[in-house]
């Protein structure tokens, strides 16, 4: 039994032209075709993880990054930062946490040139934050952050689990139903079929917990020592 399996961008393409109707089995799929579909993917792709997170996508270690004295702007240097997790700063040997601000709490901090330690951060988007107070010595920022999907490439498997692979057809399909001349009954289903799409990946991507049994063996030890705590030991 296999339990762990791999789909590329080009067998997802295959099913997308197929579910509009435009490719049959044996057929030579153009490579204007092909192209519009990637992009259609990569368009979906980006825009899903940022109306919501479909799915986790967040590396074990943190990225490292240097602080500088005086210098109150930083950059994580990461690419395709969805949202920071969590932020800390190294003065020597020990990870103190930052706390993420907003923008409207930092422009609350009435002195903003002041030295220190940093406490928080206002994130400005993309890798950059803002430390307060401002280092007063050259440290090290580590940052976890929810990284967006990464775009297709050849002959590898788009930057979804594959478990959503199949909803994530029925998507793609919808978006690209009116450049191929579907007709609008078609078109109604097809976005009817997207949005059970959208609502299953969540379904999909949401975590699942096996709660540790309780045995129970004693159920009149566990009635004594309960009475025994409320004072009214019989």
């Amino acid at each position: 039994m296999t339990t762990t399996f791999t789909r590329t961008r080009e067998q997802l393409r295959t099913l997308v032209l197929g579910k509009l109707g435009v490719y049959s089995v044996g057929e030579t799929i153009s490579s204007d075709d092909s192209n519009l579909v990637y992009e259609a993917i990569d368009l979906r792709l980006k825009e899903m993880h940022r109306l919501g997170v479909f799915w986790r996508k967040v590396t074990s270690v943190p990225v490292t990054f240097s602080l500088s004295a005086s210098i109150a702007t930083a950059s994580a240097g990461a690419g395709e930062v969805l949202f920071p997790i969590r932020l800390t700063y190294t003065n020597g040997s020990q990870d103190d946490p930052i706390r993420i601000i907003g923008k409207d709490e930092y422009a609350d901090i009435p002195d903003k040139t002041r030295g220190g330690n940093p406490e928080v951060a206002m994130w400005k988007g993309g890798s950059e934050f803002i430390f307060y107070p401002v280092p007063t010595a050259d440290g090290t920022g580590k940052l976890l952050y929810e990284k967006i999907a990464d775009d297709t490439a050849a002959s590898t498997a788009p930057d979804v689990e594959v478990s959503m692979m199949r909803w994530l057809k029925d998507i793609v399909a919808y978006d690209l139903g009116d450049h191929f001349g579907l007709p609008e009954a078609r078109m109604v289903r097809l976005e009817r079929e997207a949005k059970a799409a959208e609502l299953n990946i969540r379904k999909l991507a949401v975590e699942r917990t096996d709660y540790t049994p309780v045995a129970v063996d004693d159920w009149t030890g566990i009635r004594n020592s309960r009475e025994t705590d409320y004072g009214f030991m019989r």
